[in-house]
Parts: C-alpha cells; sequence; structure tokens
C-alpha cells in the first residue's frame, strides 16, 4: 500500500498502516527490523528495542518463497510482530 501520510512514529508506520495491520492481522504490533541472522532479530517497536524470534507463520511463507531467493527479513524490513503474554516477542510477517 502506498504512504502518502506523514510517518513520525520512529517505525516507518504511518496511522493508517497501524489500522490496516490491526484489520488484517488482530493482535499484531507493528515493528521494524533493526539487526537480523538466521535464528531471530532485533527489533524497535513502539515500546523500544526487543529481541525477537521467527514465527511459525514467517518460517513458513519463507519456505514457500524460496524460490524467490529472499528467506529472511533485512534490516530496515517493517514487520508484524507478536508479544506473548509470557514475554517472548515474535515475527510473524514482513509488510511491504
Amino acid at each position: 500500500m502506498p504512504r502518502t501520510e506523514a510517518v513520525d512514529d520512529g517505525l516507518g508506520w504511518s496511522e493508517p498502516d497501524k489500522a490496516e495491520l490491526a484489520r488484517l492481522a488482530p493482535g499484531l504490533l507493528p515493528g521494524r527490523i533493526m539487526t537480523c541472522d538466521l535464528v531471530g532479530a532485533l527489533v524497535l517497536t513502539e515500546l523500544g528495542a526487543a529481541s525477537a524470534t521467527y514465527g511459525a507463520s514467517l518460517l513458513l511463507a519463507a519456505a514457500r518463497a524460496r524460490a524467490a531467493g529472499r528467506l529472511w527479513p533485512k534490516p530496515g524490513d517493517r514487520v508484524a510482530l507478536r508479544r506473548w503474554p509470557d514475554g517472548p516477542v515474535t515475527v510473524e510477517g514482513v509488510v511491504a
């Protein structure tokens, strides 16, 4: 979705982007990848930085997209995050 609104949250998410994420994937939170490797990522959230592992939905999407040559998020990507009740954070998907 093209962004024409001002973005000032430090994550690159406009309010309409956040509303669209909430509509399409209730319970997921906006974030941005700071650094990443094969087992997890350091993500920036509205509450600060957090360590995250890759969620099952991202792993499945990566397996399906393997032919496209892009398996993992890269630094700077906007991502959908899940914060679990017991504390961990997982990256559930990359947002275009």
